[in-house]
């Protein structure tokens, strides 16, 4: 694969929800190696924050899994992302700003789904905006890291959690 030229050319698409969020083998910490990213459908998942009220069930979401870049630029309203692309070459990245990357990528993800969850990193605390995209789509995001965990209830269910320091949900414009 030749390196990227623009941003539809990345190649992000639809996942298993566990391979995407890295929980298909069981692990006592968080895996800050894995630079996954693309986007799955759920039934449902908990958004848990640990300085926020107690964890929230989001059902039938879009979860879009991306990454803060390592060291990105401290923005009010926007989140720099990188995106390593293995396909071009071992360590290959690029960034975008979110707001540009939801722009092109959410309407081919967005399939109607009630929520929208973003699987990522806000190391700012930016507040982020609602994509037009989304419609009137609650679309929720994170202040501060994200760790995702597949935790087991009483019943023996099996439940993917999504941890972060608080989330919010984006504000119209």
């Amino acid at each position: 694969m030749q390196p990227l030229r623009s941003i539809s050319e990345l190649p992000f698409r639809c996942r298993p929800a566990l391979e995407l969020l890295n929980l298909e083998q069981h692990r006592d910490a968080p895996d800050l190696e894995s630079t996954q990213f693309g986007f799955c459908q759920v039934s449902a998942l908990w958004l848990d924050g640990r300085a926020d009220r107690a964890p929230v069930c989001v059902t039938d979401a879009l979860v879009l899994a991306v990454h803060a870049a390592d060291e990105p630029e401290a923005l009010s309203d926007d989140v720099e992302l990188e995106f390593f692309v293995e396909e071009v070459a071992k360590d290959y990245s690029v960034t975008v700003l979110l707001s540009a990357f939801l722009e092109r990528w959410l309407p081919a993800a967005f399939s109607g789904e009630r929520a929208i969850v973003l699987a990522m990193c806000n190391p700012h605390a930016a507040r982020i905006r609602q994509p037009k995209a989304a419609g009137r789509t609650p679309v929720h995001y994170a202040l501060g890291d994200v760790d995702s965990w597949l935790e087991t209830d009483e019943h023996g269910r099996r439940h993917i959690c999504l941890e972060a320091e608080a989330w919010r949900i984006a504000e119209h414009a």
